[in-house]
């Protein structure tokens, strides 16, 4: 019996290919691989990572509510605070935050100097945080209440 992929493993493989993504269907595994390995993850920036490659579009109001979700970490804190100021119709200079590779891009820099204690408490809160948001990866929608 093979041992399911996680992730992480899947973003990992896919990953050297991120240029040639234009749909999900360039990721290389199907909706249903991805699905069931996003609701096991305990890896945000691998989540962050298959949001950016499904989503790549401007997503204000979704990128303005994971990092407010995520906010409990202060790197997150940040950004939402951030996101607040930068609100549609707003001249600003610099890039937009409100892309999904934005969010994994400042996750990231900020992971790579959390201690490894931490990451590992937060790693598991951070993506259950991103799937009270994003409960399915591929198609943004929330369920009604």
């Amino acid at each position: 019996m093979t041992t399911p992929r996680t992730l992480t493993d899947l973003m990992d493989e896919v990953s050297g290919r991120a240029r040639d993504w234009s749909l999900p269907q360039d990721l290389g595994f199907d909706r249903m691989t991805g699905a069931a390995a996003w609701l096991a993850s305990d890896d945000p920036l691998a989540m962050l990572f298959l949001l950016a490659a499904v989503h790549p579009r401007r997503e204000e109001a979704m990128c303005i509510e994971l990092a407010t979700k995520m906010s409990f970490f202060e790197p997150m804190r940040d950004e939402a605070d951030t996101m607040s100021r930068r609100r549609s119709g707003m001249n600003f200079n610099g890039r937009s935050p409100f892309y999904f590779i934005h969010l994994y891009q400042r996750l990231r820099a900020a992971w790579q100097v959390t201690e490894d204690t931490q990451r590992s408490r937060l790693g598991p809160e951070l993506a259950a945080a991103i799937r009270v948001v994003v409960p399915d990866p591929f198609t943004l929608v929330r369920p009604a209440a």
